[in-house]
This record gives C-alpha cells, structure tokens and sequence, in this order.
C-alpha cells in the first residue's frame, strides 16, 4: 500500500543489505526470528524499528513479514521517529502485543485501522489530521495539473489565494507531510497508475515526471529503501491512511 509519505509491504520475508534511507522502518515476522544489523549490533527478535537515516541491514526467514516505511517528515512521521529512537536495538514485539499481525487479505479500510492501532501501541500521540480545507484542496489540484513540470509553493500559494506560509503550515496540518514531499508522492502516484496499467519503468517516471528511470528510482530508494520495480506494480494506493476530523472550509 501506498499512502502520503507511508508504504506498507505485506508479503514474504527477505533480506536487504546495509543502506539507509529517509524513512522511518518497522519489520515484523508472524513468527521465527529477524536480525536488524545496526552500527551498534544486532537486533534479534520478531519485531525491530529503526529511526530514518540511519544505515541497517536486516535479513528474516522466508515467512509472513509486515514491513512500514514512514517518512520521517510531517508531525506523524516525526513523533514516530522519535518513538523510534528511543526503542532502537530492542526487539520490540512486546510492545505490539496487542495488535494483530495484519493479513495480506486486509482490505484498505482494514489496513487504516491497523494502522491506527499499530501507531497507538508504539505510544505515538494521535494520528489524526484535519480533513483538507478548500485552500489546501486547491493546492493539491494545481500539483496535479502541474505535475509534469515543477509545481512550485509560491504558485500554489497564489492559485489558492493565500501565502505561501500559511499555505505551508496549512498543508503539513492537514495533509500529514509538508508541501514538497507530497509532490513528490504525487508523483509516485503517477508512477503506480502507469506501471499498473501496463507501462514499464521508463514509461513510469516520464509519466510521473521524472528525467528517466533511474531518477525514479533513486528518489523512491532515498525515501523508502526500496527499488520501485519491486513495489509499484503491485501497490494499491490510498490517499488517506488515518483518520481525519474535520477542518475549517
């Protein structure tokens, strides 16, 4: 799943040698044993997270496996990277122990749920954000008519008759992730719809409006660590993975 500055990977457990990337991780195993090689040492257990930008490596058995990347840039992101710093090095399945470990049937709405009740096991303040205003929907609708070229703040600022600092703060209210990184998801968006219907990943990032492929895939490995060929043909993608209350028009 794909969402705002969050992917998700419900599937078979694997190996990922060192890097780092700008994304909060969480890994999970339905059971057996991970390893998350830390420049501290090793973390062993079914259940570790590690604090963006910070370089790992992690190896797991070939079995059920939950893996969350959460940009680490938003208020979300930030609360659970912090929460991460804090549990770095531990096995932390015990503090899990009253969620689930999520099926890969989960529908979208399932997945927002366990979400939610992931994020308050871990001990992260609330995850709700405010339901987009008429200003910020304004904005997000001159990103998507100008995604092919640069959408830039100031300009949004002005198609939404506002500046372009109450629309910053504004947007990374209510949408989760400030202005410039939901361009950029915007963008992966893009990504996803073409390789999903049929494109390759040269047609993808010029469709998302990337230079060419290798773009792509280095912005997508710089927030998320992993390669988009992998991810994006079988993403679903949703627009928003939390809970939101309502806001001013």
């Amino acid at each position: 799943m794909l969402a705002p500055g969050l992917v998700l990977y419900l599937g078979t457990g694997a190996s990922a040698a060192r890097h780092v990337h700008h994304a909060v991780q969480l890994v999970w195993l339905a059971e057996g044993e991970l390893a998350v090689t830390l420049a501290t040492g090793t973390v062993k257990g079914r259940a570790a997270i590690v604090p963006a930008r910070t370089p790992h490596a992690f190896a797991s058995p070939p079995g059920p496996l939950a893996l969350l990347l959460v940009d680490a840039h938003g208020a979300r992101g930030a609360a659970l990277d912090r929460r991460a710093r804090s549990l770095v090095g531990e096995d932390i399945a015990y503090e899990l122990a009253t969620v689930d470990f999520p099926r890969t049937d989960l529908s979208l709405p399932e997945i927002e749920a366990w979400l939610r009740a992931l994020f308050s096991a871990l001990g992260v303040g609330s995850t709700e954000v405010e339901a987009p205003s008429r200003t910020t929907r304004r904005a997000i609708a001159y990103i998507e008519r100008t995604i092919d070229g640069v959408p830039r703040l100031t300009d949004a600022a002005a198609f939404a008759s506002t500046s372009p600092s109450r629309l910053s703060h504004r947007f990374t209210s209510e949408i989760g992730i400030p202005f410039r990184r939901f361009v950029l998801w915007t963008r992966m968006k893009r990504a996803v719809e073409a390789m999903r219907g049929g494109g390759d990943l040269t047609a993808a990032a010029a469709a998302a409006g990337f230079s060419d492929a290798a773009h792509l895939s280095r912005t997508f490995k710089a927030m998320f660590g992993l390669s988009p060929s992998l991810v994006l043909p079988f993403v679903e993608v949703t627009g928003r993975p939390w809970q939101q209350r309502s806001s001013a028009p």
